[in-house]
């Protein structure tokens, strides 16, 4: 209990106040004036809630206090006890979009709060779930609380397939590395040889002679390569035939270094693009604005990108600003970054500016502007065959597409050719 009194004191005088919420996050609604207001601690396996009814923090009144709550237990107490009048609050976590829609399923209110800013509350010598239910329900009545925007299910399924690629990747990049790292302790160095390839792992083998127990570590080395390998593969094609199924995907391909995995991933990742008033918005979503420090006369500090924002998309566009620099003066943004190249000295700010433009123009697509930074009409041709021959003969039936990957190009040229659908708006 004192540790309620304390927070609210800080919450009422502003003491440790947190630092303005990022741009992609939403204010909660006003508490309510009839209902009571909930807070929920959520874990995999237990539930805590504690339920408090007012407009603030200084006529808060706890009314009870539940906890060591199973989730049926927890959805029937709720379905039981409560109404729409009542308003739900969770804090970001791994499972709190599950049970923001078990809640809106039982015709509840429920919001999702951004959980950095929960948690600079909790900073205490003591803490339990009974105390960090009531400090949710009392964070939000302290003030303007920042929630987040919670996915619709395609989109969670769309991003769940984007970390599970994520970390096909990972795992496959370690068993590369696990396998260089073991050869060279023999002084064996493929260099840029596959080794997924046969005649490379023979050559690994006829390099020294290897004890038969040696022999066995290297097979199994390569058998999990091969599995990791096989894995990755798996879930790229799945994201391909995501791809042919969504023409806004097929739309992010017209611009310059978009990839497969970066369109899928950038549809994944926004969601609803219309949350994003601005495209300075999305920018800043990504990660991808330069920020800075201002202190008195004689401090000023200059932020470059990173550590902040949705790191996952924005290394995927800096990859892509990558490909676009290394095209050279092909194109226009390509020669716009290289004169800044040449002016900055520093290759790693003209990279993330390019990212950056590239944000603008996914955020112009996506509301159904006419992009700028458009790939010619020779490599888009190239990128929807690759992606018409990875699918396979007999997926290619499946999504209605003609059997050679050439005629391919011509079917889903006329998709993102069709008029803008709905699924951004």
């Amino acid at each position: 209990m004192a540790k309620i009194y304390r927070l609210k004191k800080q919450l009422a005088t502003g003491e440790g106040e947190a630092a303005p919420p990022p741009v992609e996050t939403y204010q909660a609604p006003p508490p309510p004036a009839k209902g009571r207001i909930i807070g929920l601690d959520c874990h995999p396996d237990i539930h805590a809630a504690a339920v408090f009814r007012g407009q603030s923090v200084h006529d808060a009144q706890k009314l009870a206090v539940r906890e060591n709550l199973t989730l049926d237990a927890l959805l029937h107490w709720v379905a039981k006890e409560f109404t729409r009048d009542d308003l739900f609050l969770l804090e970001a976590s791994a499972n709190s979009f599950e049970i923001h829609g078990r809640l809106l399923a039982l015709g509840m209110r429920a919001v999702v709060m951004e959980s950095a800013y929960v948690a600079k509350h909790a900073k205490t010598y003591a803490d339990n779930d009974k105390m960090a239910a009531a400090r949710i329900a009392l964070v939000y009545l302290g003030g303007p609380a920042p929630c987040v925007w919670v996915p619709d299910a395609r989109t969670r399924e769309r991003r769940e397939l984007l970390h599970a690629h994520r970390n096909a990747v990972d795992a496959h990049t370690a068993a590369v590395n696990s396998i260089k790292g073991y050869l060279n302790q023999f002084a064996v160095r493929p260099g840029s040889r596959g080794l997924h390839l046969e005649r490379t792992r023979e050559w690994i083998l006829a390099a020294r002679p290897w004890t038969s127990l040696q022999r066995e570590l290297l097979d199994c080395c390569f058998a999990n390569l091969d599995a990791q390998r096989q894995r990755r593969d798996k879930l790229v094609l799945l994201i391909n035939r995501e791809i042919c199924k969504e023409p806004l995907m097929l739309r992010c391909m017209k611009l310059l270094g978009i990839g497969t995995v970066n369109a899928f991933a950038l549809l994944a990742v926004i969601g609803e693009v219309r949350r994003f008033e601005r495209p300075e918005k999305l920018v800043a979503y990504l990660g991808l604005n330069p920020g800075q420090r201002e202190s008195g006369r004689g401090k000023r500090i200059k932020i470059g990108v990173g550590n902040r924002g949705r790191g996952d998309m924005r290394h995927l566009l800096v990859q892509s600003a990558q490909a676009v620099l290394r095209c050279g003066a092909k194109t226009p943004l390509g020669t716009w970054g290289w004169k800044l190249f040449a002016r900055k000295g520093n290759r790693n700010t003209a990279v993330a500016a390019i990212a950056r433009k590239l944000t603008v123009q996914v955020w112009h697509l996506l509301i159904g502007n006419p992009p700028e930074a458009l790939e010619g009409n020779k490599t888009l041709v190239l990128k929807f065959q690759r992606l018409a021959a990875s699918l396979g003969k007999a997926l290619r039936a499946d999504l209605g597409l003609p059997e050679k990957p050439v005629d391919c190009v011509a079917v889903l040229l006329a998709r993102i050719s069709a008029p803008l659908s709905t699924a951004c708006t």
